[in-house]
């Protein structure tokens, strides 16, 4: 069982976190932090547009905000069960449901007050481009559909990188289907239909470049077939449940 508070690191500088009345003190950055309602307050957003997102995001949480239900999440639950893991961008805790020993970390207080009442025992409000833990602090970290909607998505993986031995992603990718990338420009930026404030599919490449850049080994690369258009997002057309959305990488820090 993982010991939450002796990991835990100042999300700026990376210091180990000391316990002082009933708080976590960066002893460095003379920051303290507070836990509320049973989530650790670790957020550390640098600029803006982060800021921007993050507001965009609680607001979508506060209504179901949840992923699909087709099998996906069970597999992902089945990697994090038994090892020390975290959940990157948990959204509302759908591994934690089934993988409660999770550490669930989101930028969205909203999503996990719903994590919580999915199950999730340890919760943290944290960045994904500045995540609060010292190095090596987990044997596996998942990012579930999520790299395609940070900032900057070689940052997310170097932390991811950091803080696991083991890295897990699944992102999705420009429709498989003749002029694919045009249908996703014409949809996202003419009708301005999202399903997130970030839209940015990453191709297979794009992805190897980043895994390897962050000094990533990569032991599995695929396809994952995810529902499309979950929740009707786009109203007109209906949910694709058998197209290679996504893609996944499984990798190893040597």
């Amino acid at each position: 069982m993982i010991t939450l508070e002796k990991i835990l690191a100042c999300p700026k500088c990376k210091t180990l976190l000391k316990v002082k009345n009933e708080k976590l003190y960066c002893l460095r950055c003379k920051i303290p932090y507070a836990k509320e309602d049973g989530i650790w307050q670790l957020l550390y957003l640098k600029d803006s547009q982060g800021r921007k997102s993050q507001k965009e995001y609680d607001m979508a949480h506060k209504k179901y905000f949840g992923g699909p239900d087709d099998g996906s999440y069970e597999i992902l639950s089945a990697m994090a069960r038994g090892n020390e893991t975290v959940d990157i961008a948990c959204g509302e805790g759908q591994i934690e449901k089934l993988s409660p020993e999770t550490v669930a970390v989101e930028f969205s207080q909203n999503a996990l007050i719903k994590a919580k009442k999915n199950g999730a025992k340890y919760l943290v409000l944290a960045d994904a481009h500045s995540l609060p833990f010292a190095d090596n602090s987990f044997d596996v970290s998942i990012s579930a559909g999520n790299i395609e909607h940070f900032q900057n998505p070689q940052k997310a993986i170097n932390e991811m990188a950091r803080v696991s031995r083991i890295q897990v992603m699944t992102v999705h990718r420009h429709l498989p289907i003749p002029f694919g990338k045009f249908l996703f420009h014409l949809v996202t930026n003419i009708f301005n239909i999202k399903h997130q404030p970030l839209e940015k599919p990453i191709s297979e490449g794009q992805l190897v470049k980043l895994v390897e850049k962050a000094g990533l080994h990569i032991v599995f690369k695929g396809v994952w077939t995810l529902p499309v258009n979950y929740g009707k997002v786009i109203p007109f057309l209906p949910v694709f449940e058998k197209i290679p959305s996504c893609y996944f990488v499984i990798s190893v820090k040597r």
